[in-house]
């Protein structure tokens, strides 16, 4: 068996309530593209981010941080610091609710959901279909089959230790408050008349926390919040590894289990924290 660990941040530029969750600017929630950026599109990248935006702008991607085989940590191997990607940009499959069951609450489906790890000459990847049978159907194809979408839904904690020490977001107010002084920092020497725009746009969006206290509970409770999924991927596979710098083989008949976490979304960037593993059955060539 080898289990491959990773984390990172993501990037997910999306609205949220009260606005729809595919509007394009974001106009009455706590999300919200500013001058200079374009449209918000609602995929979930784990790494290749478009338009980061500070503190972000030089933050990790989503990548394997540990490989164990056996039982035993792999000090060195080809796949440590590999980067993991969500392919056929994936979305939240949720509308404000709409579509998401809300019992338990707080569901935030993914889908599509197809993962893939690619590093040192090796790359796998690998679909999870929501209805073997029918694996053309998507989320939204059968949200009203309890059965079927069970094993996508997620557990939800708020104000979450993993997330405050991952993130380092430990106070929340305190956070906001120290956002809102370096964007002003950086507005006293900016002379680009968008990035001006940009910066003010979101300096008020933080003093606003004094007075929407709905927006308020959003920007801070989404710091400590920690949604937790674990299913078996159990689609196609591809494993492309052409020198065996994997030495050995990869089971492809047998379902993968995958577990990981999301949380710790600061709407001012739009950006989260992602940590988990994947399971791989795994034969090592005989030496």
């Amino acid at each position: 068996m080898m289990i491959l660990g990773y984390e990172g941040w993501f990037q997910c530029r999306f609205a949220t309530d009260p606005d729809p969750t595919d509007d394009p600017r974001g106009v009455s929630g706590p999300t919200f593209s500013v001058p200079g950026e374009p449209p918000l599109d609602q995929i979930i990248r784990l790494g290749d981010y478009v338009f980061p935006r500070f503190p972000r702008r030089q933050s990790d991607g989503v990548t394997v941080r540990s490989v164990t085989i056996g039982q035993t940590p792999q000090a060195s191997h080809p796949l440590l610091n590999a980067s993991v990607r969500l392919l056929d940009d994936p979305r939240f499959q949720q509308r404000n609710m709409i579509i998401a069951p809300l019992n338990p609450p707080f569901q935030t489906p993914i889908d599509p959901f197809r993962i893939q790890i690619s590093g040192g000459g090796i790359t796998i990847t690998r679909q999870d279909c929501i209805d073997l049978v029918h694996p053309e159907l998507t989320y939204k194809d059968v949200f009203l089959n309890t059965q079927l979408i069970q094993r996508r839904q997620n557990q939800v904690a708020i104000q979450s230790v993993a997330v405050a020490e991952k993130t380092g977001f430990m106070n929340y107010w305190e956070v906001r408050a120290q956002r809102k002084a370096d964007l002003e920092r950086m507005l006293k020497s900016e002379k680009d008349p968008i990035a001006i725009a940009a910066l003010k746009k979101r300096i008020m969006a933080i003093e606003n926390d004094r007075f929407l206290i709905g927006e308020k509970l959003a920007a801070t409770q989404f710091m400590g919040m920690q949604c937790s999924y674990g299913f078996s991927i159990n689609g196609g596979s591809q494993i492309v590894d052409p020198d065996n710098s994997l030495q050995g083989t990869i089971g492809r008949s047998q379902a993968w289990p995958v577990t990981f976490w999301m949380g710790g979304f600061d709407v001012d960037t739009m950006f989260g924290y992602f940590s988990g593993s994947l399971t791989l059955p795994f034969y090592p060539m005989a030496t």
